[in-house]
């Protein structure tokens, strides 16, 4: 196939994606487009919140900080393509990470997730359904049902499972144990968290008007309660009920006992408990029916058979052998994939799996036959009493450069480190994502202001760099020498900022690795008298000049205002992206931790920045941490 027609293919792609996110945006039941971005109200009402409570004592000072948001981005919406299915419909599914809610989603998150399966019809994995199914015994007349909840998610009603939560709380025991905030406390966040469900989709802003969004932490706790709380009810009121009700967040699997007329009117029965929630019903077929990854199939003992199962857009690829990862991220997926034929796998279909495993590893997927053991993988018992202790003193992530990554290893093992590897060029790094960027300038990062002589300010920051940019021009427009190292240089010397030409160099989330990015980039620039930052070690000083600068990492990001690809050919991929060399040991956040000593003179007149820490003259450790 021709470039051409790769590329008018791929246009065809998007254009179809996109015409079906619109038309999922047209339910005006469910969606509402906005006139402007309600991020910045929401980050107020949530901060004013966590205030309110850290003020009364409820949350430490470490945990209002955790929770407060800061700069926060609005979600950004995004489709998931159903292959499976006729037409190929999208799961709307919405970004909330970084988000005003998001921290506090997820410490919400963490207190409610012991409410959750505390009733006999809930179903945790496959190997747990195993584990019921097996002890039931199914008899012939039975009919094997599977029920499904249509778009469950956007359909909870919010309101009513927040008060079902609080009901809960009230009458747990443990909830002192997990948190201080009380039922009424951790009810208004619920609220505020699950009512700011506002997206963006290209440059308009919705929000969602019912249901909780695909992609918030606490949307799978919400459904979850309250499907548990109503199933109870529809069970209890139904005249004729299932003899097994299994239920896996929207999708349950039945052993009906009546008869067909009669499970027709428990499926009415079922759709008219509530208003939002509606079912779809699915029969078995030749006495199978799926369920999540499991074929059950009826059987004369009465005791029903199981195997794997695979829809029909399942092809059989896994990580390709000759992929450039460590040898025991190969050998994790064949032993993954044997447990769970053994796990979730009969002895009448067990071998047929296991050859059909082995088949795929190693025609499709290059696998020597040596690296896949069929056997059933055992399960290492734990050694007490006399028996040394063999924690590891520190563990370490490294990316994974080949022999010299194996001879790290047995290095760094003697000395009882724990060694992970990460391959960092992945093929989804070198595809274009479907999902919307934000704009560089609106993400944390290290960054670059120049000046008329040449020179230039390396900086970094945790919030987005408009935020910190804005910082700067109002200490040079109140003339806050002391509080910005690029003012003072340009006051005392007289020289002229390009506010114009600054920009965010890459995006990096993490503190450390922001902090050792903003060495190297000092070390690398003729900068303004600014504190140096980490001290770099001379030991790393041989291979700095291979590290990319940031005229060659954002060749692209010249100003602060981002540009738009309007092209007709694929997106390159973006100058924001972080990088990562796949070759120096330098790009790992853990190694990253040794360029953290002091340094071995005072540096020149610096401009302090932060109240650090710093480490007397030692020779640097792995276990070194920079604060």
């Amino acid at each position: 196939m021709s470039c051409r027609c790769r590329e008018v293919r791929w246009w065809r792609w998007r254009w179809a994606y996109e015409d079906k996110i619109c038309d999922l945006l047209k339910d005006k039941e469910t969606y509402s487009k906005l006139k402007r971005d309600p991020t910045p109200a929401n980050e107020r009402k949530i901060n004013q919140q966590l205030l309110t409570l850290h003020r009364s004592d409820i949350l430490p000072k470490a945990l209002y900080f955790q929770l407060r948001s800061s700069s926060a981005k609005s979600p950004i919406l995004f489709g998931q393509p159903k292959i499976h299915k006729p037409l190929i419909p999208l799961r709307p599914i919405i970004s909330t990470r970084g988000s005003s809610c998001y921290n506090t989603a997820r410490h919400l998150a963490n207190i409610l997730q012991p409410l959750v399966g505390q009733t006999q019809h809930h179903v945790t994995n496959s190997k747990h359904f195993i584990d019921i199914l097996s002890k039931t015994k199914i008899q012939p007349s039975d009919t094997l049902v599977s029920f499904d909840v249509t778009s469950l998610f956007t359909n909870v009603p919010v309101d009513q499972a927040c008060d079902i939560i609080k009901q809960r709380l009230i009458s747990d025991p443990d909830l002192e144990s997990r948190t201080k905030l009380t039922p009424d406390q951790i009810h208004d966040l619920l609220l505020t968290c699950l009512h700011s469900n506002s997206f963006k989709w290209r440059s308009n802003f919705y929000k969602q008007l019912q249901g909780a969004a695909m992609g918030s932490p606490l949307s799978p706790i919400i459904a979850n309660i309250f499907m548990e709380h109503f199933e109870h009810q529809a069970l209890k009121s139904a005249d004729k009920s299932p003899s097994l009700w299994l239920r896996y967040v929207d999708d349950t699997f039945v052993i009906w006992p009546h008869s067909t007329p009669d499970l027709h009117h428990f499926l009415d029965h079922i759709n008219n408990q509530h208003p939002s929630i509606k079912f779809t019903m699915e029969t078995e077929h030749d006495n199978s029916i799926p369920f999540l990854d499991v074929l059950i199939t009826k059987t004369p003992s009465g005791f029903p058979s199981h195997q794997i199962y695979r829809k029909p857009t399942h092809t059989d690829r896994y990580l390709n052998f000759r992929s450039h990862h460590h040898p025991s991220v190969h050998q994790s997926v064949s032993n993954s994939l044997i447990r769970r034929a053994h796990q979730l796998s009969d002895k009448a279909h067990l071998q047929q799996e296991l050859k059909h495993i082995t088949h795929a590893l190693t025609s499709i997927n290059q696998y020597p036959r040596r690296k896949i053991n069929t056997r059933a993988p055992y399960h290492k018992t734990s050694t007490t009493g006399t028996q040394p202790d063999t924690k590891p003193t520190a563990t370490i992530v490294l990316p994974y450069i080949g022999k010299t990554s194996h001879r790290l290893q047995r290095i760094l093992r003697s000395a009882n480190i724990l060694v992970r590897h990460q391959s960092n060029h992945k093929l989804y790094s070198t595809l274009h994502s479907h999902k919307d960027k934000h704009p560089s300038n609106k993400q944390p990062g290290v960054y670059k202001i120049p000046c008329d002589c040449g020179k230039v300010y390396i900086g970094e920051t945790g919030r987005d760099f408009d935020t910190r940019l804005k910082e700067h021009k109002t200490h040079h427009r109140r003339s806050d020498w002391d509080k910005s190292a690029i003012v003072k240089h340009a006051q005392q010397e007289l020289h002229h900022i390009h506010w114009d030409k600054s920009h965010l160099i890459t995006p990096i989330r993490h503190w450390h690795t922001r902090r050792v990015r903003e060495a190297i980039e000092i070390h690398q620039h003729n900068t303004v008298p600014q504190d140096p930052g980490l001290h770099i070690n001379s030991i790393w000083h041989p291979i700095l000049p291979h590290h990319p600068t940031s005229d060659q990492s954002s060749t692209n990001s010249t100003t602060n205002t981002p540009t738009t690809n309007t092209s007709p050919i694929h997106p390159s991929v973006s100058p924001d992206t972080t990088y990562n060399h796949p070759t120096t040991p330098t790009q790992s956040s853990t190694t990253r931790s040794q360029l953290a000593t002091s340094p071995t003179q005072a540096p020149p007149t610096p401009t302090p920045r932060y109240n650090l820490r710093q480490r007397r003259n030692r020779r640097p450790t792995h276990t070194d941490r920079h604060h």
